[in-house]
């Protein structure tokens, strides 16, 4: 996997190195129409990453037999968004991805009534960093670069763990934008702000493509367009802030590029 970051160049120069490289280089095939986006983002820990089904054989391994692996990760996950919205709104300065993860961890544990060696502890917490993708992802993925499109991770992880996990993944990625670099967490309008002002692109050269009801409005309210790809068939609180497409996984993607 090769991941770049184009940080003092502009988008133009990017581009034509991108659709040289993975488009013009290769004249034995038919010339596919240019993208219709200079930029596609994706949410990581949920539109490309199952969360649940990475964590939850973990999680069970270091669990006593009484105790459900599976809604113990959920309770995980769900402290873990909370704690993230919470930092937004303190300002007090963003507490890093994996000092939340930690915390949500232990308050998890705590309302489990399950005590785990410090070892366990930060093996659990590493896993973050050795999520799987979601089945079709790969597949999906590696089509989209086929077309020419330039692909981003647009997260709310800090960028250590970012680089640590997309460097395990088979799939193709330029660049990584980490909440870190805005000193915020989605929804806050800055992390949605960082490729446009990475690469000098307008809001409509870009599609985010969000795992979560909270990122679909996040993007839509910072002005860019959003798939959503919605596999547990949630609802949005807001319907003024309604994705520009829904779809059921990966697949419905390409149906729209």
């Amino acid at each position: 996997m090769r991941l770049h970051f184009d940080q003092s160049i502009g988008y133009s120069l990017a581009a034509r190195d991108h659709w040289q490289r993975n488009v013009v280089a290769q004249p034995h095939m038919n010339t596919p129409a240019p993208p219709r986006y200079q930029l596609l983002t994706f949410d990581v820990y949920t539109a490309l990453a199952d969360v649940e089904g990475s964590l939850t054989p973990r999680m069970r391994h270091e669990l006593p037999p009484h105790v459900d692996g599976l809604d113990l990760v959920r309770t995980w996950r769900r402290k873990q968004l909370e704690y993230v919205l919470i930092s937004n709104s303190l300002d007090k300065g963003r507490v890093s991805f994996g000092t939340i993860t930690r915390r949500a961890l232990d308050y998890a544990l705590s309302r489990a009534r399950v005590v785990l060696s410090e070892s366990a502890l930060q093996e659990l917490v590493v896993a973050w960093q050795q999520l799987q993708l979601w089945p079709e992802a790969e597949s999906v993925l590696t089509e989209i670069e086929a077309r020419g499109y330039r692909i981003g991770l647009l997260s709310n992880g800090d960028e250590t763990m970012l680089q640590a996990l997309a460097a395990r993944w088979p799939i193709q990625c330029d660049d990584v934008f980490a909440s870190d670099r805005a000193g915020s967490y989605k929804p806050h309008p800055s992390v949605y702000a960082l490729p446009l002002q990475a690469l000098g692109l307008a809001a409509d050269q870009m599609l985010h493509i969000a795992g979560s009801a909270t990122d679909v409005m996040g993007a839509k309210s910072a002005g860019l367009r959003c798939v959503w790809v919605n596999r547990g068939h949630d609802s949005l609180l807001d319907a003024r802030l309604a994705p520009d497409h829904e779809v059921e996984d990966l697949h419905g993607l390409l149906r729209l590029l």
